[in-house]
């Protein structure tokens, strides 16, 4: 059942310290952090310090961490002094993580011992650390723990030594999952080898955070190919309640991006943007905003831009502000958007402020990505996407947000699938997203295009790699511009976050006059006054594309010992090749077929492709003619096959047809054949199959 919005806003409302219990201590402890986050070496005190500021931090803001200038996020130093000279906080320096617990651990009777020689118990450990309120140590700090008292309440040493993480995380799931959050789930994967040394380690910087949630730990894999993992991963998201959000990031080492976004979509949940290295989150929450701030932005737009016959260009920073060129050089120089990091206004707002105020009257921020932070639209459940996509348009308006970026690859990228959206996605932003005035569509370039009531929903038309020279950029732009020659001329560009503003300032310098850059929210309203834009929409259908093998368990009068399929699709085009086999015989055991077919299009006349198609009925036939069609739900693919066969009394044409339909999370094909002759509704031949990976 869909949530009523106030619920829904108030699962958002469950990760911040309520405003007026928010409070940092007179005193602020300052940890460096810096090291290696190798297993072998520092990650252990490195670990325990995290742990020790989550405990710190739950009711109040004790402890900062300070992370190197080239850690994943850069700003650790510049957002303390940013505390330090606009809110007056003062700081206390420590010289190690020992003297850092030692000072703070009053209040802590346990500790929880994780094994170096296992990554994986150190997310056990973190799990236990939430729950038990207990410190994470390794065998490195049993000394200190025995000095302070503290009671080991779980000792992870040689306890799963020879086990799989799947069979590792099925046990922690049996031990803690009943207690944990239904809220927040943390990923620590991300970084599981630590360069250069490609060693193992870890980066928990958002560790501190899950401790303060009570929130379940892991990094269990998203991807299909690892089924043991996969379905425990499915089960945690599964169990999460509607709308919650997923802190952390995906392991490079097991899954990729768009298999875990895809799982959490699908599952009505949401990724919050931050990563799993994402520091100083339980110190953020507790730091209230200025009295009387409100978040405004400095950048101004005028609401009745002019439009001329130009080449008009957007530029928008990806990956939101933390990770982003927001510390490189030329920031100010150009009117630029940055993807923003709407849901820290409920559980980070001091960090949102301090963006707030660096910004400069070219700096706009735009909502991303696709909703209350990162979702795919089109594999949101349908029933729960207009929800979602209300707390993403409620957030925009507190914010001052008036474009917002989307994004989806749960049906891979432009490589291989489409990252388009069909009208039915483009409808339920339009329906739920009032406050906004345009949408941006894509990360690579893509191709969906609308434009309702003067708002439009414009993809990018590029993509700014860094690996390319500005010279080079500069000429895509032109290329682009001789292909689109109408004007006004509207192309949105993607900047990848590991440019700067000051290269992209000499790239629109050398375009000449005939292109003009304008901030995302003139751009939106100008494409909206005069949109020269196709509308286009995807069609959404499924893509059956994968090697299929017959699970003969499941499947019902299926005569062929085996019958597995090879599915390629592009587009309207669909190629299937069959191979029909009974291992018995040595003479003529296998049946190999190939059709193509087009989908809306002419029948094409095939040689059979299974033996028995009439099952225990005397009737066979040579050649078969096929015709394939959407059904009127636009997800179901109807094989129609007429063929005539050899009976008793000579021929006689018979027909069935074949409704092709997948599983939402793509593994399972059915072939569910009903032929014209049979009496009543039962199907003739049910067939199952399973993907190879």
């Amino acid at each position: 059942m869909k949530k009523p919005i106030f619920v829904m806003l108030g699962l958002l409302l469950l990760l911040a310290a309520p405003a007026s219990q928010a409070k940092v201590a007179e005193i602020v402890g300052v940890l460096d952090i810096s090291g290696d986050w190798m297993a072998e070496s520092d990650l252990s005190w490195q670990a325990m310090a995290i742990s020790m500021q989550g405990h710190a931090n739950r009711e109040t803001g004790n402890i900062y961490l300070l992370y190197p200038e080239n850690y994943k996020h850069p700003g650790t130093h510049a957002v303390l002094d940013y505390y330090r000279n606009k809110r007056g906080i003062k700081t206390k320096p420590y010289d190690s993580a020992d003297d850092l617990v030692r000072a703070y651990a009053q209040n802590l009777k346990k500790c929880v011992v994780w094994d170096r020689n296992m990554l994986t118990t150190l997310r056990l450990a973190f799990t236990v650390a939430g729950l038990e309120d207990a410190l994470i140590i390794s065998d490195k700090e049993l000394e200190l723990a025995d000095e302070l008292g503290l009671e080991i309440v779980a000792d992870f040493r040689d306890q799963f030594t020879g086990k799989t993480d799947a069979e590792i995380y099925e046990w922690a799931i049996a031990e803690y999952w009943e207690r944990c959050s239904r809220d927040v789930l943390f990923y620590l994967g991300e970084w599981c080898r630590v360069p250069p040394d490609n060693k193992p380690g870890m980066k928990p910087g958002i560790g501190d955070f899950g401790i303060v949630q009570g929130a379940f730990f892991t990094d269990l894999s998203t991807s299909p190919a690892d089924p043991d993992e996969y379905v425990l991963a499915d089960k945690l998201h599964r169990e999460m309640n509607d709308y919650a959000y997923m802190f952390g990031w995906h392991s490079y080492c097991k899954d990729q991006e768009a298999e875990s976004v895809t799982m959490i979509s699908r599952n009505a949940m949401v990724v919050a943007e931050g990563l799993a290295t994402m520091p100083n989150m339980s110190f953020h929450r507790q730091v209230p905003l200025s009295k009387g701030f409100r978040f405004k932005q400095k950048a101004t737009y005028n609401p009745n831009p002019k439009v001329e016959d130009k080449v008009y260009i957007a530029l928008v920073q990806s990956d939101g502000l933390g990770i982003g060129s927001w510390t490189k050089p030329g920031r100010g120089k150009i009117p630029y958007a940055w993807e923003t990091n709407m849901e820290w206004i409920d559980f980070a707002p001091a960090l949102l402020q301090y963006y707030y105020e660096q910004a400069t009257e070219n700096d706009f921020f735009i909502g991303s990505l696709s909703g209350p932070g990162y979702l795919y639209p089109k594999a949101y459940p349908p029933d729960k996407l207009p929800g979602v996509l209300q707390i993403a348009d409620d957030l925009m308006a507190r914010l001052d947000l008036h474009v917002l970026g989307i994004m989806d690859f749960s049906q891979s990228n432009h490589m291989v699938g489409t990252v388009d959206l069909p009208k039915s996605v483009v409808d339920a932003y339009y329906e739920n997203m009032p406050h906004v005035k345009g949408f941006f569509n894509g990360y690579d370039p893509a191709n969906t295009y609308d434009c309702r009531d003067g708002r439009p929903l414009i993809s990018y038309n590029y993509y700014v790699d860094a690996r390319l020279s500005v010279d080079q950029v500069v000429r895509d732009f032109r290329e682009l511009a001789r292909m689109n020659p109408q004007r006004p001329c509207f192309l949105p560009v993607h900047v990848r976050e590991n440019n700067d503003v000051d290269r992209m300032a000499k790239t629109i310098q050398k375009l000449g006059d005939e292109f003009e850059i304008v901030n995302p929210v003139e751009f939106v309203i100008m494409a909206g006054k005069e949109p020269t834009m196709t509308t286009r929409f995807v069609e959404y259908h499924p893509d059956f594309s994968g090697t299929w093998v017959l699970d003969r368990g499941k499947s019902r009068n299926v005569f062929p010992q085996g019958y597995n399929l090879d599915i390629q699709q592009q587009g309207d085009l669909i190629t299937l090749s069959s191979l029909a086999f009974r291992r018995r015989f040595v003479h003529h055991r296998e049946l190999q077929n190939t059709r193509t077919l087009q989908i809306g299009g002419p029948a094409v006349t095939v040689p059979e492709d299974r033996p028995r198609r009439m099952g225990y009925l005397a009737a066979w036939s040579k050649e078969v003619t096929w015709k394939a069609n959407w059904a009127q739900d636009g997800k179901t693919l109807l094989l129609k096959a007429i063929y005539e066969a050899e009976t008793n009394q000579g021929t006689t044409v018979l027909s069935s047809v074949s409704h092709v339909t997948i599983s939402k999370d793509r593994m399972t094909l059915t072939i569910t054949e009903y032929r014209a002759g049979r009496e009543g509704n039962e199907p003739a031949t049910v067939f199952v199959f399973q993907r190879e990976l």
